[in-house]
């Protein structure tokens, strides 16, 4: 029988993980096959000590009488609940207990950990063999059976409730303008500036524009609404308790109560480009009035040696000055050497110091 039991101990978490569906340790394939293989580089490799240590137990339980096996199966199956408590979602299960959130479905969920799941099959497994040897178990030992789980829960809601403002990320979206983006938080601070900043500052790359390439300004909107994170509602404004404006052109970060449109007084380098564009028209194409305007607005920025190519005004006034050759060749071809449009762009250019070379 002892064989019998090791054999299905070995087993059963392959067959429950490639029931469940979940993949191999290291991702690949079904976990049915992966578990099932004590090698190091396959997923059974992590059953081994927890194993071993049920082998330990069924083989002591076939030869030892007494208080040991009256209890052994009380411990086992408490080391069992134990395991399946600790796979528990926790964060799920917080959000919906102390938030807004209504997840569908039940609100208790079990992550897919392989070693808990090696433990909760083997110590099962060894509660089975105990419960046939033992000759009578103390019948209020069972009521000690849900401790263990219920402190493990206990503890991790008591932690989430009390420890603090809680911050979740919730994703990032564009606003349809190139450059700006949108970060969703949740919290269950109340505003407090320095709460806010303080969060913020523990990661010095987190959100800054000035390190990212693809955005120039961007808006963080924190809200007390779970239910707008995990389901992406990024529209509900109402929810928003705060919102911490950065911006790469200057390095700056603007901290305000409540929702703050941190675009609508901003303008990204195409906005700007679009304006000038616009405003400083030369009656002479598209195409110059565009090559006009990126040399209007790099006229008073100062390009320095090092490349920042994360700066997209940088970027873009450190490419007018690399490719005006090629557009002036450009112009030529579109138009001739002796139009309007090249001779406005060769004067605009010697005035600014730009060369054909």
């Amino acid at each position: 029988m002892r064989l019998a039991i090791l054999i299905l101990a070995w087993i059963t978490p392959a067959v429950i993980a490639g029931a469940l569906g979940w993949s191999g340790i290291w991702g690949a394939g079904s976990a049915l096959g992966d578990y099932l293989i004590p090698i190091p580089v396959a997923g059974g490799a992590l059953h081994v000590p927890s194993f071993l240590v049920a082998a330990a137990f069924i083989f002591a339980a076939s030869k030892v009488t007494g208080t040991f096996i009256r209890y052994l199966p009380v411990l086992a199956f408490s080391v069992l609940a134990l395991a399946i408590a600790l796979m528990i979602d926790f964060e799920r299960l917080n959000a919906w207990a102390f938030t807004d959130y209504s997840p569908h479905g039940l609100p208790v969920r079990l992550d897919g950990n392989p070693f808990l799941l090696f433990v909760a099959s083997d110590a099962f497994w060894v509660g089975v063999y105990a419960l046939t040897r033992a000759t009578s178990i103390p019948k209020v030992a069972w009521f000690a059976l849900p401790v263990l789980p219920a402190l493990a829960v206990g503890i991790s809601m008591a932690n989430y409730h009390s420890s603090g403002p809680v911050f979740r990320l919730g994703g990032s979206m564009g606003t349809g303008q190139r450059g700006e983006e949108i970060v969703m938080v949740y919290t269950s601070a109340s505003y407090n500036e320095s709460v806010f900043r303080g969060w913020l500052e523990q990661d010095p790359y987190f959100a800054r524009p000035w390190f990212n390439v693809n955005s120039e300004h961007v808006a963080i909107h924190f809200t007390n609404s779970m239910q707008a994170i995990k389901w992406g509602q990024f529209d509900q404004t109402e929810d928003t308790i705060a919102t911490i404006c950065l911006y790469e052109e200057d390095r700056s970060v603007h901290p305000h109560r409540g929702y703050y449109d941190c675009f609508a007084d901003r303008n990204t380098v195409e906005q700007e480009l679009a304006e000038l564009a616009a405003r400083e028209s030369t009656g002479l194409g598209d195409d110059v009035d565009h090559w006009y305007a990126r040399a209007l607005l790099c006229d008073d920025v100062e390009i320095p040696e090092a490349a920042v190519t994360d700066i997209a005004l940088i970027g873009v006034c450190k490419g007018a000055v690399g490719v005006y050759p090629r557009s002036l060749q450009r112009f030529v071809a579109r138009y001739g050497e002796d139009s309007e449009q090249v001779r406005f762009v060769r004067a605009e250019a010697a005035a600014r110091g730009l060369t054909e070379e």
